[in-house]
């Protein structure tokens, strides 16, 4: 048995949020038990120092406020450390990422609205089959909606048309803020606590394939909002979305700009477990693939 690190995005329960698969507290709690019989939960302080025992790292991407008010209070009532990610961009710029916009706009309108509109506006050639890749959900208009907002329209055609429908359902753009996303003084809180905090984007884009320009538009912004708003000097490295379709290309190439700017380790969506001698990028695992919601071996 090997060491792992567990991935999680939204810890909440749903009530309305139906554009989001969350895990449910009370999940989280059973999970993190059953990880404590197997491994021992340790920060990421420890993660090159000798241990006898299989490890395992808890990360949190995106910083959302649930993870805050369930996931947080959770871990401190069990006295257990994370790591914790966040975006910049929302605090300094009010700008929502596209991710959290479809995550919004699926769970308020319903799927024949947002259909109707998109195929009034735009052109849906080959959206019924190329859309199987999300065939996990059993409605077809959530899969096509999903598949159009996700990879057939552009960024900003994307934006600009959920935008429209977010304006009309969330009129206070700054009060959303801050009650979606882990506020200034919380993750200040968060860290006085023991959580380890890391960088995990300024607007939550993919890996554009070029290093430096990368760093400087997603990368560089967050850390350096992180040392002089909230006096964390972050080294720790989350991409969004593990990367992107260039996530190869970024392991390789993205690593002597992290190095070069204090960073010591990174985490990819890869799955995987992870050596004691570790690499500076670690693979992880979902945490709807440990039990109890799955049934994999590393537990």
């Amino acid at each position: 048995m090997g060491n792992i690190a567990a991935m999680y995005h939204y810890v909440r329960e749903k009530k309305g949020w139906d554009g989001i698969v969350p895990m449910h507290p009370h999940d989280f709690e059973e999970q993190l038990d059953l990880i404590s019989k197997t491994h021992r939960i340790i920060s990421l302080d420890e993660i090159d120092k000798f241990n006898s025992e299989p490890w395992c790292v808890l990360t949190f991407d995106d910083g959302t406020k649930d993870q805050y008010t369930f996931a947080f209070d959770i871990l401190k009532k069990k006295g257990i450390p994370a790591y914790f990610t966040i975006m910049s961009g929302p605090h300094i710029t009010g700008n929502i990422p596209l991710v959290h916009l479809v995550h919004t706009v699926l769970s308020f309108k319903s799927d024949e609205e947002i259909w109707e509109l998109l195929s009034g506006m735009y052109d849906t050639c080959g959206v019924e089959e190329e859309s199987q890749i999300y065939k996990y959900e059993q409605n077809k208009l959530r899969r096509y909606n999903k598949f159009m907002l996700n990879f057939k329209l552009s960024v900003t055609e994307a934006t600009i048309f959920l935008e429209s429908i977010f304006q009309s359902l969330f009129p206070d753009k700054y009060k959303f803020i801050n009650d979606f996303y882990i506020s200034t003084e919380e993750i200040v809180e968060m860290s006085q606590a023991g959580m380890t905090i890391g960088v995990h984007a300024h607007n939550h884009i993919p890996y554009n394939g070029d290093p430096q320009e990368f760093y400087d538009i997603e990368i560089g912004p967050c850390k350096d909002w992180m040392k002089s708003v909230l006096g964390i000097n972050p080294i720790w490295y989350t991409p969004a979305f593990g990367g992107g379709v260039n996530q190869k290309l970024m392991l390789d190439k993205l690593t002597p700009v992290l190095v070069q700017n204090g960073f010591v380790g990174a985490f990819s969506t890869r799955e995987g477990e992870i050596s004691d001698n570790r690499e500076f990028w670690m693979d992880r695992i979902d945490c709807i693939r440990l039990p109890p919601l799955g049934t994999s071996s590393y537990l």
